[in-house]
């Protein structure tokens, strides 16, 4: 069986800011709102591909990810959050995947506790969340300019420093959606992969893909051989169509 690895945010469902002129589907609530959306059509089909294992690859954390509230009519049996560093089976964090997220880490943790207090220096600190040993974030209004300054004055042999939208993101070296990926394959031993993503922290996922769906913003960065350039904003739909012509097809 074939396997789908998907970005979340503005891949497979997008913020209520989003203007959305399809049917659509409530996905996740936050303080009682309406947080974020799919389309009717994507929902859908994630719904009915049973023939497709799907696997959401996030920066969420688990919190954020749990707030998901339909995981189980999705299908969504597996789920790697936290940018790579933790792994859902049915709903439950597989131990020996966050073990071994902890040995890849171990090397880059001063270098993570340093990094968190020099952003602690260029953010107020209530602004700024630790939700994991191996990462760190913060939002902000001027994220560009923090991520360059970050990048000035950090080891970045020991830590990754990410932007995404208004949030500016540090990982330990070793956690990332495309070591995830690796890691997820050697355990379950998959094969014919996958990718769908749309900005530069799918990059290292999207290039370990047999194919892989890009947003036309990162299609340059992207290695795969066989990759499909995304030109719609919402670019959920347009990689469902595709991925129903694949199996059509017999590639998947």
């Amino acid at each position: 069986m074939s396997i789908f690895f998907t970005d979340l945010d503005n891949t497979m469902i997008y913020s209520h800011h989003r203007g959305i002129d399809k049917p659509k589907i409530v996905v996740e609530h936050l303080n009682g709102r309406e947080q974020s959306f799919m389309t009717q059509f994507t929902y859908d089909f994630l719904c009915s591909a049973n023939w497709l294992t799907i696997v959401p690859v996030s920066t969420r954390t688990e919190h954020q990810y749990r707030r998901i509230e339909c995981v189980e009519r999705l299908r969504f049996k597996y789920a790697i959050v936290c940018n790579g560093g933790k792994l859902l089976i049915d709903g439950k964090e597989d131990k020996e995947w966050s073990l071994q997220t902890d040995v890849l880490a171990d090397e880059s943790y001063d270098s993570l506790e340093h990094a968190t207090e020099l952003l602690a220096q260029l953010l107020p600190a209530e602004v700024i969340h630790r939700p994991e040993k191996y990462m760190s974030y913060a939002k902000c209004d001027d994220p560009e300019s923090v991520y360059e300054k970050l990048r000035d004055i950090i080891d970045l042999n020991k830590v990754n420093v990410q932007r995404d939208g208004r949030k500016v993101y540090i990982f330990a070296n070793g956690i990332s959606k495309g070591k995830a990926i690796e890691r997820f394959k050697q355990k379950t031993g998959f094969e014919n992969i996958i990718v769908a993503g749309d900005n530069f922290m799918d990059v290292s996922m999207l290039n370990k893909a047999d194919y892989a769906f890009v947003h036309k913003d990162i299609y340059n960065k992207v290695e795969c051989r066989n990759k499909h350039v995304i030109g719609e904003d919402l670019m959920s739909d347009e990689i469902c169509e595709y991925l129903k012509k694949m199996k059509i097809e017999g590639i998947i």
